[in-house]
């Protein structure tokens, strides 16, 4: 039996925060806008890179285009992904227990491929679905259903959405059919967000989980064990 474990990408596979991080040293360095300042900006934003851009922009005077400073940003937060062998490691001993691994990401599909190529995890994957080439964004169904046929899985009872977002990828994942993993990163889940079929720490122990949680086929039944 073909069994998929799909993936999201950002603050799952790869290191969001530290990605980050690094850039805003960066940035920072080039511009005089202290790392912290950018740090409180981008949990004020939740990630709305137009927002956090026009409010750095209009704070500091800086005269470079909004739309300049968030390619530049996608660009190089993508090259300072960080390797993490931990993750590269955890893949394999999946696809060593039988998965077919895919990842679903919402985001620009330059940057994505990318940050995946960074932290060395392409190969491990027969399936790199991505919002930016397909018109529609997590939580809707049609990304994960892409992914699955990729892969060859017709059951989608067969298949596991792992992720942080517990809209975009628990959500998305159930709307889809997929028994879920919620990535928590030191979170508590909140009493109105979709509820998983399983909570981790971080990808690592997903994929613990994963191995020892593999779909069972549905049991026949016995009009089909009487040939009936």
């Amino acid at each position: 039996m073909r069994k998929a474990a799909l993936f999201d990408l950002d603050s799952t596979l790869t290191d969001h925060a530290a990605a980050f991080a690094r850039w805003a040293e960066e940035f920072g360095s080039s511009t005089g806008i202290p790392p912290s300042v950018l740090m409180r900006a981008e949990t004020c934003h939740a990630g709305a890179r137009h927002a956090f851009f026009a409010d750095i922009k209009s704070t500091f005077g800086l005269r470079r285009s909004i739309a300049s400073l968030h390619a530049d940003y996608r660009r190089r937060s993508a090259e300072l992904v960080p390797y993490r062998p931990e993750v590269c490691t955890a893949m394999q001993q999946l696809r060593d227990c039988g998965w077919e691994l895919g990842v679903v990401t919402n985001g620009s599909p330059d940057a994505q491929r990318l940050k995946l190529e960074v932290a060395r995890l392409t190969h491990y994957f027969g399936s790199f679905v991505i919002s930016g080439e397909y018109g529609v964004r997590k939580p809707g169904e049609a990304l994960f259903q892409v992914a699955l046929d990729e892969l060859g899985i017709n059951d989608p009872a067969h298949g596991v959405m792992t992720g942080d977002c517990p809209i975009a990828d628990i959500s998305g994942g159930q709307r889809a059919g997929l028994r879920t993993v919620w990535i928590a990163n030191g979170r508590t889940r909140r009493d109105l967000d979709p509820r998983p079929t399983h909570v981790a720490q971080n990808v690592v122990q997903a994929a613990d989980w994963l191995r020892g949680n593999s779909p069972r086929s549905a049991p026949r039944s016995s009009l089909s064990l009487l040939g009936g």
